[in-house]
Protein backbone atom coordinates (compact mmCIF):
# COMPACT_ATOMS: atom_id res chain seq x y z
CA UNK A 1 0.00 0.00 0.00
CA UNK A 2 1.37 3.37 -0.97
CA UNK A 3 0.42 6.62 0.80
CA UNK A 4 0.97 10.00 -0.77
CA UNK A 5 2.38 12.94 1.16
CA UNK A 6 -1.05 14.61 1.00
CA UNK A 7 -2.79 11.55 2.49
CA UNK A 8 -0.18 11.37 5.22
CA UNK A 9 -0.67 15.05 6.09
CA UNK A 10 -4.43 14.51 6.31
CA UNK A 11 -3.97 11.52 8.63
CA UNK A 12 -1.58 13.44 10.87
CA UNK A 13 -3.95 16.44 11.03
CA UNK A 14 -6.87 14.16 11.98
CA UNK A 15 -4.79 12.56 14.73
CA UNK A 16 -3.77 15.95 16.10
CA UNK A 17 -7.37 17.18 16.11
CA UNK A 18 -8.51 14.10 18.01
CA UNK A 19 -5.93 14.74 20.73
CA UNK A 20 -7.34 18.19 21.47
CA UNK A 21 -10.42 16.54 22.95
CA UNK A 22 -9.13 13.47 24.73
CA UNK A 23 -12.54 12.10 25.64
CA UNK A 24 -14.47 13.15 22.53
CA UNK A 25 -17.18 15.75 22.33
CA UNK A 26 -20.87 15.99 21.71
CA UNK A 27 -20.88 19.75 21.25
CA UNK A 28 -22.29 21.59 18.27
CA UNK A 29 -21.75 25.28 17.66
CA UNK A 30 -22.78 27.85 15.10
CA UNK A 31 -22.97 31.64 15.16
CA UNK A 32 -26.29 31.76 17.06
CA UNK A 33 -26.38 28.62 19.16
CA UNK A 34 -24.40 26.04 21.09
CA UNK A 35 -25.28 22.64 22.50
CA UNK A 36 -23.39 19.98 24.39
CA UNK A 37 -24.04 16.94 26.52
CA UNK A 38 -22.16 17.22 29.79
CA UNK A 39 -21.22 13.78 31.09
CA UNK A 40 -19.26 12.43 34.00
CA UNK A 41 -15.54 12.11 33.30
CA UNK A 42 -13.97 8.64 33.23
CA UNK A 43 -12.27 9.50 36.54
CA UNK A 44 -15.63 10.18 38.19
CA UNK A 45 -14.48 13.33 39.99
CA UNK A 46 -15.39 15.87 37.30
CA UNK A 47 -17.42 16.26 34.12
CA UNK A 48 -16.66 16.64 30.41
CA UNK A 49 -17.49 19.94 28.74
CA UNK A 50 -16.75 19.92 25.01
CA UNK A 51 -14.61 16.86 25.69
CA UNK A 52 -12.45 18.60 28.28
CA UNK A 53 -12.33 17.47 31.89
CA UNK A 54 -13.83 20.25 34.04
CA UNK A 55 -14.72 20.50 37.73
CA UNK A 56 -18.40 21.23 38.28
CA UNK A 57 -17.78 24.65 39.82
CA UNK A 58 -15.89 25.66 36.65
CA UNK A 59 -18.51 24.46 34.14
CA UNK A 60 -20.19 27.87 33.55
CA UNK A 61 -16.84 29.50 32.74
CA UNK A 62 -15.82 26.60 30.50
CA UNK A 63 -19.11 26.79 28.62
CA UNK A 64 -18.63 30.52 28.09
CA UNK A 65 -15.12 29.86 26.83
CA UNK A 66 -15.97 27.09 24.35
CA UNK A 67 -19.27 28.57 23.16
CA UNK A 68 -18.43 32.26 23.13
CA UNK A 69 -21.82 33.05 24.71
CA UNK A 70 -22.16 34.70 28.14
CA UNK A 71 -23.85 33.02 31.09
CA UNK A 72 -25.42 35.01 33.92
CA UNK A 73 -24.43 34.31 37.51
CA UNK A 74 -27.94 33.00 38.21
CA UNK A 75 -27.80 30.57 35.28
CA UNK A 76 -24.31 29.50 36.35
CA UNK A 77 -25.45 28.80 39.92
CA UNK A 78 -28.50 26.87 38.70
CA UNK A 79 -26.36 24.80 36.33
CA UNK A 80 -23.87 23.97 39.08
CA UNK A 81 -26.76 22.93 41.35
CA UNK A 82 -28.22 20.66 38.63
CA UNK A 83 -24.83 19.05 38.00
CA UNK A 84 -24.11 18.56 41.72
CA UNK A 85 -27.55 16.97 42.10
CA UNK A 86 -26.79 14.47 39.35
CA UNK A 87 -23.27 13.85 40.68
CA UNK A 88 -24.72 12.95 44.09
CA UNK A 89 -26.89 10.39 42.30
CA UNK A 90 -23.78 8.70 40.92
CA UNK A 91 -23.83 9.73 37.26
CA UNK A 92 -23.94 12.94 35.23
CA UNK A 93 -25.49 13.35 31.81
CA UNK A 94 -26.99 16.78 31.18
CA UNK A 95 -27.79 18.36 27.84
CA UNK A 96 -27.10 22.12 27.76
CA UNK A 97 -28.08 24.55 25.05
CA UNK A 98 -27.73 28.21 24.20
CA UNK A 99 -30.33 29.48 21.76
CA UNK A 100 -32.23 32.74 21.26
CA UNK A 101 -30.05 34.45 23.85
CA UNK A 102 -30.83 31.96 26.64
CA UNK A 103 -29.11 29.01 28.28
CA UNK A 104 -31.21 25.95 29.09
CA UNK A 105 -30.72 22.36 30.30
Amino acid sequence: MKITKRQLRILIQEALNENQRPWGSYSEKNSNSYSDVITMSPNGDSVLVDGMETYITDVPQQLEHVSGFPMSDTDGDNLIFALEDQMSGGYVELSVEYENGKWSW
